[in-house]
């Protein structure tokens, strides 16, 4: 028996000039004898200050980003 997990969240990184919030989807799914583990992480809205910037966060940021947010995602 599998266990699933999915959830929605927000990971928040606030500098003394700046604050970014990354909504995200989170999916993770146990696995059984048979089948492995599943997880994946969907960011799906990003902005800075208030200004949405999800496209130059995929062009720029994710790369630097990513991995806090899915553990963070993990840890909730």
């Amino acid at each position: 028996m599998s266990i699933i997990v999915e959830d929605n969240g927000t990971y928040t990184i606030k500098g003394e000039k700046y604050e970014m919030s990354i909504d995200y989807e989170y999916y993770y799914n146990t696995g059984s004898y048979e089948d492995p583990p599943q997880e994946d992480l969907e960011i799906t809205c990003v902005e800075l200050d208030g200004i949405e910037i999800t496209n130059l966060f995929w062009d720029y940021i994710e790369d630097q980003v990513y991995q806090q947010v899915i553990e963070y995602a993990r840890e909730q």
